[in-house]
């Protein structure tokens, strides 16, 4: 009878825990659609010490020619703030970093056992999506993935080249705490096909011109 009852408060404790989680990420998803509203921070709830910034979409299978979108459970709204607390709830933005969508390294940091998870088998060429404040979705494409020592904070630091840096634990399936190792994933803005013509036709103009000259 008490293994019963055990297991039946342990049930009831994982649904609450479940359910928790659910509501936690309505109330973070109402906060950003707010922000896409009027630009302004919006807290998911009265006492977060956090907010969303970004919406992160991570492209469910290799399509290098395009982005269609991720399927709606690969879109991760991203908060403020890399803390134990702020993680609990979704991946995070390292303030030290770039924020979401401006020149620099944008650095997100999430568990490897829940929002990070589908990191796991991630490849170069995957795309990613991020979405800013202002409702700009900026397209990136993987470049770099690696294991470091958590020492290693070099992929971290400021760069003057636009660029997003995603960090978990590893390995991915060693759940125990204090993981030595961390996976980066490193992805840098794709260029738009029409900015890319103009890009070459500019380039083209340019060396004709010189040549008449």
């Amino acid at each position: 009878m008490g293994l019963v009852l055990l297991g039946i408060t342990l049930f009831g404790k994982g649904f609450y825990m479940q359910a928790k989680a659910h509501f936690a990420q309505y109330l973070i998803e109402q906060a950003w659609a707010k922000t896409l509203i009027d630009g302004q921070s919006h807290k998911p709830w009265s006492w977060a010490d956090t907010y969303p910034v970004a919406k992160l979409s991570i492209e469910q299978a290799k399509r290098p020619n395009h982005f269609d979108g991720p399927a709606s459970n690969d879109s991760l709204y991203v908060l403020a703030g890399a803390s134990g607390r702020n993680l609990a709830f979704g991946p995070a933005l390292v303030l030290s970093s770039a924020p979401a969508g401006a020149q620099g390294n944008t650095v997100i940091a999430g568990h490897r056992d829940t929002h990070f998870a589908m990191l796991n088998g991630i490849s170069v060429g995957r795309r990613l999506a991020l979405q800013t404040a202002t409702g700009k979705e900026i397209v990136y494409q993987v470049v770099a993935t690696e294991v470091v020592h958590e020492s290693q904070t070099e992929l971290m630091a400021p760069s003057e080249d636009n660029r997003l840096t995603l960090i978990t634990c590893y390995p991915f399936d060693v759940l125990q705490g204090g993981a030595e190792l961390r996976f980066v994933v490193q992805a840098i803005p794709v260029l738009p096909e029409n900015a890319a013509a103009q890009s070459v036709e500019t380039t083209v103009n340019t060396t004709a011109a010189q040549k008449v000259a």
